[in-house]
């Protein structure tokens, strides 16, 4: 039996283009236990959500290789109908945007017992019943109405919060949400992650949250890991990670947001933007807006250090506080 839920080895995500592939995620590896929760941030552009959509056959169009065994089963190279049963029942993701997400052509109600029916062969009358019951557990009002509604009838919270209910229904072993709260207000924030760490332990549920909010990740992931361009740049458990950034990137993300807010100081711009994957920068892909490159960082790409269940993407690592 495998050890641990899912073994992600040498993830690449290439799309075509005129000029030729396009890296858009590269030599991505990580491990996840049963039960076990890891952020995953960076910027727009990082390649977060590719590579989650990746592990689920989600990129029409893009050349997915490398390895992503999920209890010993390749995701990647699992024929369609295997995977379409593992969708949505032991694996499951709360999408970003769920205007695109929710079909208007049919009813919540139907898309909500849909899953239901065919995941855990509920009739039409139990289905109902469990889709009301996880309307109301992420807080949509008047369930039984909604039910009968479309998507474009609701508002961008209450979609968000349908789809977070269709992601947890059928009970997955593994959840992945792409930035779950961004269209709630701060207490119903709290109040949906409170749902899922609820479902982790309850279910022994495991977690990849994607996020741009770094205190939601520390409040919620013991695990961090950092993207930039494509690459993981640092990761490691996430107090020890953001606490003492190894990374020049992390640092400047940690002191852009208000997790790394000091009483008496600003919040810090990070200058640049993230660089264009078909025209990649030679060397470490931060170096343009790094401001302790060097010429050594512009010359050669650097490897993954691995220092006691930590690992930074940087030959000149910064120091302790």
């Amino acid at each position: 039996m495998a050890s641990h839920l899912l073994d992600v080895r040498n993830l690449e995500v290439r799309f075509p283009s005129p000029g030729g592939e396009v890296r858009c995620v590269e030599d991505l590896s990580f491990t996840l236990e049963p039960g076990g929760t890891l952020g995953v941030v960076g910027e727009s552009g990082s390649g977060k959500s590719l590579s989650a959509l990746a592990l689920l056959g989600l990129l029409p169009g893009a050349r997915v290789t490398g390895e992503a065994l999920f209890q010993g089963e390749d995701l990647l190279a699992l024929p369609p109908r295997r995977l379409q049963a593992l969708r949505g029942r032991r694996l499951s993701m709360i999408f970003q945007d769920p205007m695109t997400s929710l079909n208007p052509s049919h009813t919540l109600g139907e898309q909500l017992m849909e899953g239901l029916r065919h995941h855990l062969g509920l009739g039409r009358a139990q289905a109902r019943s469990r889709a009301l019951d996880w309307l109301a557990q992420v807080g949509v009002p008047a369930p039984e109405a909604r039910m009968g509604q479309y998507a474009f009838e609701l508002s961008g919270g209450l979609r968000q919060r349908v789809l977070i209910a269709m992601a947890l229904a059928c009970g997955p072993e593994l959840l992945i949400a792409d930035e779950p709260t961004t269209a709630l207000d701060v207490t119903v924030q709290a109040q949906i992650l409170d749902l899922i760490r609820a479902q982790q332990l309850q279910r022994g549920m495991a977690l990849i949250l994607v996020s741009h909010d770094l205190a939601v990740v520390a409040d919620t992931c013991a695990q961090l890991r950092v993207m930039y361009a494509g690459r993981t740049v640092e990761e490691g458990p996430t107090r020890t990670v953001l606490a003492d950034p190894r990374h020049p990137y992390t640092a400047g993300l940690i002191r852009s947001s208000v997790f790394g807010l000091h009483p008496r100081e600003p919040l810090q711009e990070l200058p640049g933007q993230v660089p264009d994957l078909g025209r990649p920068p030679t060397g470490c892909r931060f170096h343009d807006r790094c401001p302790l490159a060097v010429d050594l960082c512009r010359a050669s790409e650097p490897a993954l250090t691995d220092a006691g269940g930590r690992r930074w993407r940087c030959p000149f690592p910064l120091e302790a506080p």
